[in-house]
């Protein structure tokens, strides 16, 4: 059953709020649009009918005018918090390929293409050289007392990728309240050997942890190049699920209950920029999940709307899709799921 408009809310989203630059491998560049792995998520769980609360720390000066279209959705937008401490909002993104992204070296890339530099990425830093502090709060970074109170009453939430000390903090907050399934994204920079030791106790509250296979090889290196090992070895942290995204789209889901593991095909798709896909995946998965409790058919929800995302521009692309064309597409791929 879906949200309806009026509802109370059915999970929360939390993320980064960002301005994105992204050059596609094809087709026109999109430069300082509203981005950043929030919207995508939230787009996909209104997409399926859900109502959604939106937590992210912004700059006082960020447009919040940019997530109209998803507060007409039924999104609530009081969780977006404004802070007066300096944020780099900024988030580059080139393809050199369909699916290969690259964040860094912005000029570069500008000048192969012949496109003028942006005045907006004067000073844009190395996205490699940006990494979690176990420590150390940056301006984005989650604090207790961020969440709206009614934020905690909700059934479901959904975390992406933030930093450490984020997912440190607020799966326990989001705990303590009323939320009954509880997923998230990893972050990439702490997926790495050096946060070993604090992976057991992040990971530990949730219903369900998504990862890609270059996360999950860099975070077990030296212990094991098997994703269905690494995948149990990290269900056995706490997770009921662990899905692990493969760089075709495909997932693999391990269910620590049933101890069962199965394949998700990826929907073919034309791509045209998969800036978003995993976040879509994400949105999308919470959604159904908590329809009937199903992670194989979530999983399906989310790598067909993951394929609807790729084959457009922005995070409200996929709020376009006719919903028949969804539900064949559900038909063609649910015959393709198998178990490993």
């Amino acid at each position: 059953m879906t949200d309806l408009p009026g509802s109370p809310l059915g999970a929360v989203i939390g993320g980064r709020l960002q301005r994105d630059f992204i050059l596609p491998f094809e087709g026109k560049h999109r430069l300082n649009v509203v981005g950043g792995n929030l919207p995508y998520a939230a787009a996909a769980y209104a997409f399926w009918g859900g109502r959604a609360g939106l937590y992210a720390r912004v700059p006082n000066e960020f447009p919040l005018e940019h997530l109209d279209i998803l507060s007409q959705k039924g999104c609530d937008l009081t969780g977006i918090v404004r802070v007066r401490e300096p944020i780099d909002d900024r988030r580059f993104i080139a393809y050199t390929d369909p699916l290969s992204p690259h964040y860094d070296n912005p000029i570069t890339y500008f000048a192969e293409r012949g496109i003028p530099f942006p005045r907006e990425l004067i000073g844009y830093g190395s996205a490699s050289s940006r990494y979690c502090s176990k420590l150390e709060y940056e301006n984005f970074t989650a604090r207790v007392n961020d969440l709206p109170r009614p934020y905690l009453d909700v059934p479901a939430a959904h975390l992406c990728p933030i930093d450490y000390l984020s997912h440190k903090i607020l799966p326990s907050l989001l705990r303590a309240g009323m939320i009954e399934t509880l997923t998230m994204r990893a972050s990439a920079c702490y997926m790495d050997p050096s946060f070993w030791e604090e992976i057991r106790g992040l990971i530990s509250d949730l219903t369900a942890f998504m990862l890609t296979e270059a996360e999950a090889l860099r975070l077990f290196r030296g212990r094991s190049v098997d994703l269905w090992e690494i995948a149990e070895a990290l269900a056995h942290y706490g997770p009921e699920f662990v899905l692990v995204h493969l760089p075709d789209g495909s997932v693999r889901l391990f269910d620590r209950m049933r101890h069962k593991r199965w394949v998700i095909p990826a929907y073919p798709a034309r791509t045209a920029d998969p800036t978003g896909m995993l976040d879509v995946f994400d949105g999308a998965f919470l959604l159904n999940y908590r329809k009937k409790f199903d992670a194989v058919e979530a999983a399906l929800c989310g790598n067909v709307t993951a394929a609807v995302c790729m084959e457009g521009f922005g995070p409200y692309y996929v709020l376009d899709t006719l919903p028949g064309l969804m539900s064949a597409r559900m038909d063609v791929l649910r015959a393709r799921v198998s178990s490993a």
